[in-house]
């Protein structure tokens, strides 16, 4: 058609010319007739690099089964962005594409529906293969942490804000609890009263720093000297005082308990991961630029806790853009694929500041097995907020009464006849599965059905479709490699760990700790 709209504009430019030439008419026309041709030649041409992003993620083509009777094609089936920024549920046995279709399927589309966000994929199952497919695909994660490989990058749970430190190492070193007793709350006051000096000393700390304060005496005198010097808060000094003056050994009794916590993030081959003055990995950084971010965690007591401080670290940045303000923020997704062994109670809260700061969150579990493992307040919560299911192939009948809820009930008009002397007919309204269990067990890898929300003239509507996810090209994911393998120096801080426990074994002093909390728990018999 453009090219027929050249032709045509051509020969009557230069039709008018030869007119104009013959006729001895002026020069003028047909100068105004060619700049009119070399316009519509620009009007007509295709407009390059000027691309709207794409709307959100496009499923391709689905049978919408709103009245599963009644199946209605729909050529090009789309999850909006908005919708999209409400988190995705999936859920699908082993081999159904939960992974591969449908968390790696949403981390291509990205890249069409919001160019330049970041993302952070969690992985509970601890799958290397994931990863490979993941750099394959052309999605290699600008940083990599690993609780069990060593080619992970480094962090330091000690950074931030004082009031944000003391939270994560309540949640890591002491746990939430309903109940209080004398020793827990003796242990927060402990940490409510030496990390501010720690953190404020305008030097890097770790967590190696903050149990060499807590179990040595003349660390304790070097950091409240330092603290002095630096004319630090004078109330904040004198609490600390106030600890430190107490018997080294009444002290070890009353936080025997998170001295045990914390010298596994101290000592071990995950130490120097957990603790660099000057880590690779700075989450606030990661957030704020748009990058990406991997954490491989098979499932494990050290996962579970790095997870937690993971989590708290993410929530930090969640509440400055949410008390920043969220317009003009890129999106910036959090995957988590087997998340149900970590879950923590802080969780919830998180999950809520993460909805509200631009942050969606989206799950993949296997079954509900997997999902009885998430408090089941925080359960419906997020059935609740989160706005698209996809339901892959499942396998237990559990498992798909779940999904048959999740996915609803539709209505059916019956109508039956009477027998009796006056006859007459009678209709009725019965609810009904939409989908029965045989349909989810019979599902081929990457297909599945997705309930979710759509704008149509005004109005939100919850189609059910039934699609054929496309699983992303990731060919030859088999030859790509892991992160090298590396060691990380601890750098330059406070570097108390050195100074004050070379005299002492770092296992001899657990041991004594040991001794102080079992004699604690004999009298406390």
């Amino acid at each position: 058609m453009k090219l027929i709209l050249i032709i045509i504009g051509f020969v009557f430019t230069f039709d008018v010319f030869l007119a104009t030439s013959f006729f001895k008419f002026s020069w003028v026309w047909p100068g105004i007739t060619f700049l009119a041709f070399i316009l519509s030649i620009v009007l007509v041409s295709p407009r390059r690099n000027k691309r709207s992003p794409a709307q959100g993620w496009l499923l391709g083509e689905a049978q919408e089964l709103t009245d599963p009777n009644n199946p209605v094609p729909v050529k090009k089936a789309l999850i909006s962005k908005k919708v999209l920024n409400l988190g995705v549920i999936a859920l699908g046995a082993q081999g159904s594409g939960k992974t591969e279709s449908v968390i790696l399927g949403q981390l291509k589309a990205i890249k069409g529906y919001a160019p330049g966000s970041g993302y952070a994929l969690f992985d509970g199952k601890g799958d290397i293969d994931t990863y490979k497919k993941f750099v394959a695909m052309g999605a290699k994660p600008d940083f990599f942490f690993s609780s069990e490989l060593p080619g992970s990058g480094a962090i330091n749970i000690l950074s931030g804000e004082a009031s944000d430190v003391i939270d994560r190492l309540t949640t890591l070193l002491i746990g939430e609890t309903s109940t209080t007793n004398f020793y827990s709350d003796d242990q927060r006051a402990v940490l409510s009263r030496i990390v501010p000096l720690l953190v404020n000393l305008g030097r890097p700390v770790n967590l190696k720093d903050l149990y060499v304060v807590l179990t040595v005496p003349k660390a304790a005198g070097e950091l409240l000297r330092i603290a002095r010097g630096l004319d630090l808060d004078a109330s904040a000094i004198r609490f600390a005082e106030i600890w430190f003056d107490l018997p080294i050994k009444t002290r070890l009794k009353n936080i025997a308990g998170m001295l045990n916590r914390l010298i596994l993030f101290t000592t071990g081959p995950n130490a120097d991961r957990l603790n660099c003055y000057q880590p690779d990995i700075k989450i606030d950084e990661i957030v704020r630029g748009g990058l990406t971010f991997y954490a491989h965690l098979p499932l494990t007591e050290l996962s579970k806790d790095v997870a937690v401080a993971l989590i708290n670290l993410f929530e930090v940045e969640a509440r400055k853009r949410q008390l920043g303000g969220t317009k003009d923020l890129l999106v910036f997704p959090l995957f988590f694929d087997d998340w149900s062994g970590f879950f923590h109670e802080g969780f919830a809260p998180f999950s809520a500041r993460c909805r509200s700061a631009e942050m969606p969150l989206s799950f993949g579990f296997q079954s509900t097995a997997h999902l009885d493992a998430v408090n089941h307040t925080f359960l419906n919560a997020l059935d609740d907020t989160i706005a698209t299911k996809i339901i892959g192939r499942i396998q237990g009948g559990a498992t798909a009464n779940y999904a048959r809820q999740l996915l609803c009930e539709f209505e059916v008009a019956e109508i039956t006849q009477s027998d009796s002397v006056v006859r007459g007919e009678t209709m009725s309204i019965r609810k009904q599965d939409r989908i029965e269990d045989r349909q989810l067990r019979e599902l081929n890898p990457g297909e599945a059905f997705v309930s979710t929300l759509v704008e149509e003239g005004g109005k939100t509507v919850n189609p059910l479709w039934k699609v054929q996810l496309q699983r992303p090209d990731f060919s030859g994911w088999e030859a790509c490699s892991l992160p090298p393998p590396r060691t990380h120096e601890e750098g330059h801080g406070l570097n108390f760990w050195q100074k004050y426990m070379g005299g002492e074994d770092s296992l001899a002093l657990k041991r004594r700790i040991e001794e102080v909390a079992t004699r604690k728990k004999r009298k406390e018999a």
